[in-house]
């Protein structure tokens, strides 16, 4: 058993991610758009399998905590490409129904209100994927 920090740090990344998405939709009614859910699907089950790597020291999870991560990020990277209008809207993202997912809600409130049109919620989501994939990535040293 091997204790790896980074383990810790990528499962704080994680849940912090999972909590943020959960206060948003729960608690501010933000209703998560159709990429928004695929991202959550990457994300929660990183959140409880990080955490038990973490505690056991299993560091054979990033076989599969890294190609998880790396769906969510690339869905993550297509939505912030959405928003900053460098491809056009997928059409899973007008579905009937659906919200769509180039809806900007106000992640910030008060004197960070000015933060609303840098930091959204796609963009929190890509530098969550990304932090985990470093973290994760990043070689350890042989003894």
């Amino acid at each position: 058993m091997t204790r790896d920090n980074r383990l810790y740090l990528a499962w704080v990344v994680a849940l912090a991610a999972t909590l943020g998405s959960l206060w948003f939709s729960e608690v501010r009614g933000f209703v998560p758009c159709v990429l928004c859910w695929f991202q959550r699907v990457a994300m929660y089950p990183l959140a409880l399998l990080l955490g038990l790597a973490a505690l056991r020291g299993d560091l054979g999870i990033r076989a599969y905590a890294l190609p998880l991560a790396a769906v969510g990020w690339v869905i993550a990277l297509i939505q912030n490409l959405e928003d900053w209008g460098v491809i056009p809207t997928l059409r899973v993202c007008n579905a009937r129904n659906a919200v769509p997912c180039d809806v900007h809600w106000p992640v910030w409130g008060g004197p960070l209100a000015n933060l609303n049109s840098v930091l959204t919620i796609p963009v929190l989501a890509l530098i969550a994927f990304t932090l985990i994939l470093g973290l994760l990535s990043w070689g350890r040293k042989r003894a």
